[in-house]
């Protein structure tokens, strides 16, 4: 029957999304970005150097920032709705057209002419930033078709006229989307990524209202969505030398999945950014990073930092769960990796406060999560569907105790009090700290 077809599929999803979490680059970032060029107001996916380049040109330096560590990334260009793509025009023949809106478009050029590669036909050529196209064709239709693969441009056939030799032209006409992000737009950005499915989210907003707001944003999505997930923040540049300030991030937050940056400084590329930025880095350290290892002690590409903190300073942030970097040597490490929950509430404890824990935490939440989903509605509510998932989910645990994500110990028990379409089951489990502190007792003889 149908239920059997479902039984190795529901075991095996697990155990690989299991084995997936000890591997680096699987984690998945929400980077929000303002800029010149990308698909505006769009969820799009940047596994890859090569599509970041195509989607970005590789001039967003948030994106750059957060891909560091190797994690995916789901790029959000930010607009007011007011960008207009530029585009070089012949009447009654073709337009050409910037992909994307924005300034940048402006910068592309277009030459036509003799096709050296095909004799007989014209040629685009599209010069811009990665690379030069060109796109032989015979007719204004085929050239349509050929430049639908163009990172730059795309082609409109206006009318029958023949197409005009053109040297070295620019498109004209492009107008900027960019301004300066207010809370309006902090509301529109929530609602469009509500129900997208990703590990850490940057948030480019220095304003305490709108980190407020996105903390219930996360919050509400993990209650309502059932999509769990790390928020990361940063703070106003003006204020990156200056700890307290760092601390009235924290403290305003205190969430176990929310972390504040206060790593500030010139990045080993010789760029130099405030800890707003920073955070973006952080984002896409904790994403990338395998379930089994802590951020505690991880290196960070910090040539120079803003502020060099003191002792005090240091514990104030440990103290509130400020994310910092301190000298280690010749190199800056993390000092300890803390989110911001430093006051205990209810159904939390303390090792809570470790960005290690909390993820473990979410990670197997999510899996569990995402993989009943798509098989909800396939199990009959009576002892042989439950058993299949608890088999499933033993499947899972099993590796996950393996990595080292998880102590011995853990059970996962189907409850037996499945009523219509409801059926409960119960997870005891132990997530694992790293060491941080070692306490040697020397018996001098």
């Amino acid at each position: 029957m149908t239920i059997q077809r479902e039984r190795p599929g529901v075991t095996v999803e697990l155990i690989a999304k299991a084995k997936e979490r000890v591997e680096a680059r699987t984690g998945v970032v929400l980077v929000p970005y303002q800029a010149e060029w990308g698909a505006p107001d769009t969820l799009v996916k940047l596994a890859t150097y090569e599509e970041r380049v195509a989607e970005t040109f590789g001039e967003v330096d948030t994106i750059e920032l957060t891909a560091e560590g190797g994690a995916s990334i789901l790029g959000y260009r930010m607009t007011n709705g007011s960008a207009v793509a530029a585009s070089y025009e012949q009447p009654e023949a073709l337009r050409i057209e910037a992909l994307y809106p924005g300034l940048r478009g402006n910068d592309l050029q277009v030459t036509i002419l003799a096709s050296s590669a095909e004799p007989g036909k014209m040629e685009l050529q599209v010069a811009g930033p990665v690379r030069t196209e060109k796109f032989s064709f015979a007719d204004t239709q085929e050239l349509v078709t050929k430049a639908s693969q163009s990172i730059y441009v795309r082609v409109k056939k206006l009318g029958d006229t023949a197409v005009d030799a053109v040297s070295a032209t620019s498109l004209t006409g492009g107008t900027s989307g960019t301004s300066t992000l207010t809370s309006a737009e902090a509301t529109k950005l929530f609602a469009a990524v509500s129900g997208a499915d990703f590990d850490t989210m940057y948030l480019p907003f220095d304003d305490a209202a709108v980190q407020a707001a996105a903390k219930q944003f996360m919050g509400d999505r993990r209650t309502q969505n059932k999509k769990l997930s790390t928020l990361v923040i940063g703070g106003k540049a003006v204020d990156d030398d200056n700890m307290t300030k760092h601390v009235e991030r924290s403290v305003a937050q205190n969430a176990r999945y929310v972390v504040n940056s206060a790593i500030a400084g010139q990045h080993n590329n010789g760029k130099t950014y405030g800890s707003l930025e920073w955070a973006a880095w952080v984002a896409g350290m904790i994403a990338a990073t395998p379930a089994h290892e802590s951020l505690t002690a991880v290196v960070v590409p910090l040539k120079k930092a803003l502020k060099d903190w003191g002792h005090t300073e240091i514990l104030n942030a440990l103290g509130t769960g400020t994310l910092i970097a301190t000298r280690d040597g010749d190199v800056y490490i993390i000092e300890s990796a803390v989110n911001t929950l430093a006051v205990v509430g209810t159904n939390e404890r303390e090792d809570y406060g470790k960005i290690r824990v909390s993820m473990t935490l979410d990670q197997i939440v999510n899996d569990i999560s995402q993989v009943g989903k798509k098989y909800k509605g396939k199990l009959g509510n009576n002892d042989l569907g439950g058993a299949v998932f608890v088999s499933a989910v033993h499947a899972y645990m099993t590796v996950r105790e393996q990595q080292g994500a998880i102590d011995s110990g853990w059970t996962f028990a189907d409850q037996k009090n499945g009523v219509g379409d409801r059926r409960g089951f119960l997870l005891s489990a132990k997530p694992l700290d790293a060491i941080e502190y070692f306490d040697i007792d020397w018996e001098v003889l």
